[in-house]
């Protein structure tokens, strides 16, 4: 008949003052505070640092309540910055009001920039219909692209249109009626 060997593994155990250092990869119970503890091995085993990591249970206590109110300092602070920040930028975007756009088939330069890429937003009325938008455009020496994207209640007869010089970029406009624009330039 064959003999049964019933075996049992022992971990390390005591009191949390008493709980001595602990070789790589051995547990540790500290049986005052219910905390379980794992040893780091050696630096040469590639150990952050030589002792112990607590495995976390239920008696384990994580203080989150320092580390989130520090959180929300650093945001609050952060939102600060950024209100100043928009307010800068808000007032440095030069706001030009026209009325009386137009004189009937009259064509005319509304505004000149020496800036390379920018974006001009728009409010245009002309009678009852209004029409808003932005014209974002680029200059290369004396060539330049734009691309005008715009929202209307009714038709208006101001064409927009740009030409460029080595230096300048020019938006242009044509309309049969009168019309009131108010505009915004940003460069890019």
């Amino acid at each position: 008949m064959a003999v049964i060997q019933i075996s049992r593994i022992q971990h390390r155990r005591g009191l949390q003052a008493d709980l001595p250092n602990l070789a790589s990869a051995e547990l540790g119970w500290s049986v005052d505070t219910r905390k379980l503890y794992i040893g780091n091995g050696t630096i040469e085993e590639g150990a952050p640092s030589i002792g112990q990591t607590e495995v976390l249970t239920e008696y384990s206590i994580i203080d989150f309540t320092a580390g989130f109110a520090a959180n929300v300092i650093a945001l609050q602070a952060n939102i600060t910055t950024i209100n100043g920040q928009i307010t800068l930028i808000q007032s440095q975007i030069p706001t030009k009001t026209f009325t009386n756009l137009a004189v009937a088939a009259t064509a005319a330069t509304i505004t000149s920039s020496t800036a390379n890429n920018s974006v001009i937003s728009y409010t245009l009325g002309q009678g009852a219909s209004q029409r808003s938008g932005t014209i974002k455009f680029s200059r290369a020496s004396s060539t330049v692209a734009f691309i005008e994207d715009l929202t209307d209640t009714g038709s208006t007869d101001v064409v927009f249109t740009m030409n460029a010089n080595v230096t300048h970029t020019n938006l242009n406009y044509t309309a049969g009626t009168t019309a009131n624009l108010i505009y915004s330039f940003n460069t890019v």
